[in-house]
């Protein structure tokens, strides 16, 4: 993902939903959201930004995983949520 840890910290309410409440995230080792019971688990690994002319693109690779009580169709569903919360675009 071209984010920061800061950007994904921001997004997590919006990208996460009703999952946010359940959620674990950590980030280059840190812990950035726990829940006792998490749902969904999301590690992160921030990595040098790329840079192309004068931009600064950051870069972190995210795993996530789910746990076995959600059904397929609710991994999915929290995937396109994501997606669509953290996509960005240009023109």
């Amino acid at each position: 993902m071209g984010c920061s840890k800061e950007d994904l910290v921001r997004w997590l309410p919006q990208a996460l939903g009703d999952l946010y409440a359940s959620a674990r995230v950590e980030v280059d080792d840190h812990i950035v959201l726990n829940s006792d019971r998490p749902l969904i688990h999301i590690s992160g690994h921030s990595y040098p930004s790329r840079k192309i002319a004068l931009l600064h693109i950051p870069v972190m690779e995210l795993h996530f995983s789910f746990a076995q009580n959600l059904s397929n169709d609710q991994v999915e569903s929290a995937m396109r949520r994501f997606d669509l919360y953290t996509r960005r675009g240009g023109g």
